[in-house]
């Protein structure tokens, strides 16, 4: 895949279809990251146990918004015959391209020991990990999966991305954000030291 990259942002990879400018890629994380950050807060004071709710609650008032089936395009009539289970997953939600560029994504992550490293803790402190692939969606907006695992934080001991996991509780679901929106009317309103520390929180590779 060409000119894909992704980033690290907590438990979540989000990774980049070839299409999206700089500015909507640094929207998509700045969203994230502040989204990110919120969640992990009240988790961390013991106020949520649903981690995916309240952060798909963040995104939702930052200007995503779920798309309903008759409005995703798959690049072909083919159903997709992946056989790892959260690339299938991602597929079948939204298409293979968004697999793809998932795949392309850890397979960069899995040969960076300190990217994977971090992530590993990440996911093991959320009990969860969170794989956002993003493309074009046209008019300044973009198409996310937003796909989601959680399981006890054992199972996120070092090295679980190498190990079989159960896959009890995945949730996925193709998501629209209106990255012009939120740069001109969300963001200025955002503290900018509340950004500041979110986007601490961003560790690009390349993929």
């Amino acid at each position: 895949m060409v000119n894909n990259q992704a980033a690290l942002i907590g438990s979540s990879i989000v990774s980049f279809l070839p299409g999206l400018d700089l500015q909507q890629r640094d929207a998509v994380k700045t969203a994230v990251a502040l989204a990110e950050r919120a969640t992990l807060s009240v988790f961390n004071d013991g106020l949520i146990e649903d981690w995916l709710s309240y952060f798909r609650n963040q995104l939702k008032f930052m200007g995503w918004d779920a798309v309903s089936a008759e409005d995703i395009h798959w690049p072909s009539d083919k159903r997709p015959k992946l056989v790892d289970k959260t690339l299938q997953t991602i597929a079948v939600t939204a298409g293979e391209h968004f697999a793809e560029s998932t795949k392309f994504a850890l397979s960069r992550l899995m040969a960076n020991p300190t990217t994977l490293g971090s992530f590993e803790r990440k996911a093991a402190e959320r009990q969860c990990i969170q794989f956002l692939p993003c493309a074009p969606a046209g008019n300044g907006r973009v198409d996310m999966v937003l796909y989601f695992e959680t399981d006890k934080k054992s199972s996120f001991s070092t090295g679980f991305m190498g190990r079989k996991r159960s896959y009890r509780n995945v949730r996925a679901e193709l998501v629209r954000f209106n990255a012009r929106a939120f740069i001109s009317t969300y963001l200025p309103k955002v503290l900018a030291g509340e950004v500041k520390q979110a986007l601490l929180n961003i560790e690009d590779y390349q993929t």
